[in-house]
């Protein structure tokens, strides 16, 4: 059990290392997962603690892996996919290419089932879209870098996208095509950070169950960036069950979680928002 002391502290460098707001009904959950971690010593759990107060950055990946929730599966609500696919086909033949991000990408399935997606609406095995994948959580990624799933993961793939997407490379796993793993650049990217080291436009972001878990200037912080870095009538992907909140001036109503980044947007640029990025917008 978690003393109020350790709970506190827990709750103050969640939101100072990744913006996620705990409340106490949280705190039985991370009971559970010190004891699937092997922090259920107090002393333990002590040392993590102040290790990540001190900003040892070991630490801080293990605080991470103890309060993010890394819940996924390849084509989780399917419209969704259905949807991004679209537009970048749409995008692609205007502009000739089309760039998405799945910004809390965990283990990898969604930027994968998003590739496996733009294959078959661009009837092709090389599309012209790129997608980027980023993760707070540096040990997902690296799951995710390996394409390599168990048959749990790999169920909710029907038969003909098993045949044409996967290759068996281990016994009881299956791993991705190389053709879908050509479309996805992983990368660490921590959503509460001060500063991203990508850039835009994208005409597409998948962002999905992650802020609902944070503190909400964090993000609202958080979708004015996005906003900032999606191209004009660009999609903004949440999980239907979580809303914009004080950010909806950015975007036009949502549909199931999808939401258009309104032309006229007055979202704040950041640095890599430039003048021909403006011009390029206005002309939408």
């Amino acid at each position: 059990m978690l003393t109020d002391q350790q709970f506190d502290q827990t709750r103050r460098l969640a939101l100072r290392v990744a913006g996620i707001e705990l409340f106490e009904r949280h705190r039985e959950l991370l009971c559970r997962r010190c004891r699937r971690t092997q922090l259920q010593s107090p002393a333990l759990l002590d040392a993590l603690l102040n290790a990540a107060e001190a900003g040892d950055p070991i630490a801080n990946r293990q605080l991470v892996d103890l309060v993010t929730t890394n819940f996924t599966g390849f084509f989780r609500h399917p419209w969704h996919f259905d949807v991004a696919a679209e537009q970048a086909l749409w995008v692609a033949h205007r502009r000739g290419q089309a760039r998405l991000w799945s910004a809390a990408a965990a283990t990898g399935e969604e930027p994968y089932s998003l590739a496996m997606a733009l294959i078959e609406v661009f009837r092709r095995d090389d599309p012209p879209p790129a997608i980027l994948a980023t993760d707070i959580d540096t040990d997902a990624l690296a799951v995710a870098r390996t394409g390599q799933y168990g048959e749990q993961s790999l169920r909710a793939l029907g038969p003909e996208r098993r045949r044409r997407f996967l290759s068996e490379t281990v016994v009881g796993q299956g791993g991705i095509a190389p053709a879908v793993r050509r479309l996805v650049e992983f990368r660490a990217l921590n959503l509460a950070d001060v500063t991203w080291s990508i850039e835009g436009p994208f005409d597409v972001i998948f962002c999905r169950n992650v802020l609902m878990y944070m503190e909400a200037g964090c993000r609202y912080a958080v979708l004015e960036r996005m906003a900032s870095l999606l191209a004009a009538g660009g999609l903004l992907i949440l999980d239907p069950a979580e809303h914009l909140a004080n950010a909806g001036h950015w975007f036009s109503q949502g549909v199931e979680g999808v939401y258009l980044r309104r032309k006229t947007a007055a979202a704040r640029r950041n640095g890599t928002w430039t003048s021909t990025h403006r011009d390029e917008e206005d002309k939408l």
